[in-house]
C-alpha cells in the first residue's frame, strides 16, 4: 500500500480556509462527516476538542493530529493545505500551512501507528511539503509521484513507537546532579551521549543505587569515626563524572527494526530500554513501557 491510497479526494481540503489549527481542524471534521467516515459525530468532536490545543505534532511545515477512537469504523485521513499560514491558538509562533488528520479504531492500532509514522516521515521530506504547497487541489495532490511512491511497510517498526524526546546528559555531568534530573523528570534512566550526539553509556537507578545509597546508609546509621575519616579523604559520589560509573555496554536499536524482533530480545536478555541510533546518533529511545503503551493505550 502506498501513502496516496490512504487519500480521498473527498477529505481533501485545497485551501483550507481557517486561519487556526482550531479551525482549520473543524473543517476536516466536517469533510469526514460529509464523506460518511464517522461512526459518531458528536463523540468525536468532543474528542477533537479536548483534544486541542495539547497532543498535537508539528512536522516541518505541517501540524499531525492522530486519535485512536470507536468514532471511526475503519482507519481514515483527512488533509488539509492553507494558502497562508495558520497558527496554534495561544501560540501565533507555532504556524504551518499544512494539517494532517487521522484517525482508527482501537483494533487498528497496528496500522494506525504505521500510517502515522509513514506521514510523519514524509512531511519531513522538503519534496513532498513543496508538492502539497504547490497543489492548487485535491486531485493534485492525488497525482503528486513521491506519494504514490511512498510505500506503507507491513511490519510494525520501532521508528513507529519510539519516543523521540529523550533526555541526554553530557559525560562530564556530576552524578549527583544526573540524579537530580531523573527525579525531576521521573525517568529511569538517562542516555550520556558525545558532544557529536553519539551514545556513550546510561546511567540508571543501579549506579544510584550502587554509587549513592551507601552515603545515606551511613548518614542514617552513622560511621564509626575511622570510617568517617576514610570518607573524608575519598572522592564525594555525588561529584563523581557519570562516565566513571555509566554503564558503557548499551545495545542499541534501528530504527528501522521490528517491534517483534525488539519484543523478544526484551524477553530474552531481559533488557527493558533501548536508545535508538541512525547511523550512530542517537535518534530515539524505546522502553518495555513505549511499547505496551501504544499497542493498549487508548
Amino acid at each position: 500500500m502506498k501513502l496516496v491510497d490512504l487519500l480521498a479526494a473527498e477529505r481533501i481540503l485545497v485551501p483550507v480556509q481557517g486561519k487556526t489549527l482550531r479551525l482549520a481542524t473543524a473543517e476536516l471534521v466536517k469533510a469526514l462527516k460529509n464523506s460518511g467516515a464517522l461512526r459518531d459525530t458528536g463523540r468525536f468532536e468532543e474528542l477533537v476538542a479536548d483534544t486541542l490545543p495539547r497532543d498535537v505534532v508539528t512536522v516541518g511545515q505541517a501540524f499531525l493530529l492522530y486519535f485512536r477512537t470507536e468514532a471511526v469504523p475503519t482507519l481514515t485521513v483527512a488533509l488539509g493545505v492553507a494558502a497562508e499560514p495558520m497558527h496554534r491558538e495561544h501560540d501565533i509562533t507555532k504556524q504551518a500551512r499544512i494539517v494532517l488528520l487521522i484517525a482508527a479504531p482501537p483494533k487498528e492500532t497496528s496500522r494506525f501507528l504505521r500510517v502515522v509514522s509513514a506521514f510523519s516521515h514524509a512531511l519531513g521530506r522538503d519534496e513532498v511539503v513543496q508538492g502539497l504547497l504547490r497543489a492548487r487541489g485535491p486531485e493534485e495532490i492525488l497525482q503528486l509521484e513521491v506519494l504514490g511512491q511512498t510505500e506503507l511497510h507491513g511490519y510494525l517498526m520501532v521508528r513507529d513507537v519510539m519516543v523521540r524526546r529523550r533526555i541526554t546528559i553530557r559525560p562530564d555531568m556530576a552524578l549527583g546532579e544526573a540524579a537530580r534530573t531523573m527525579v525531576v523528570h521521573n525517568v529511569p534512566s538517562l542516555i550520556v551521549v558525545s558532544d557529536t550526539n553519539e551514545v556513550l553509556g546510561m546511567v540508571g537507578h543501579s549506579e544510584l543505587l550502587k554509587y549513592l545509597l551507601p552515603v545515606h546508609v551511613k548518614r542514617l546509621t552513622g560511621a564509626p569515626p575511622a570510617e568517617q575519616r576514610k570518607a573524608v579523604e575519598m572522592q564525594d559520589p555525588y561529584e563523581l563524572p557519570v562516565r566513571e560509573v555509566m554503564d558503557r555496554s548499551v545495545l542499541c536499536l534501528s530504527e528501522h527494526q521490528t517491534v517483534a524482533e525488539v519484543a523478544t530480545m526484551m524477553l530474552n536478555r531481559k533488557i527493558d530500554r533501548f536508545p535508538v541510533v541512525r547511523d550512530g546518533v542517537l535518534v530515539g529511545f524505546l522502553s518495555r513501557g513505549d511499547i505496551v503503551r501504544r499497542l493498549f493505550g487508548r
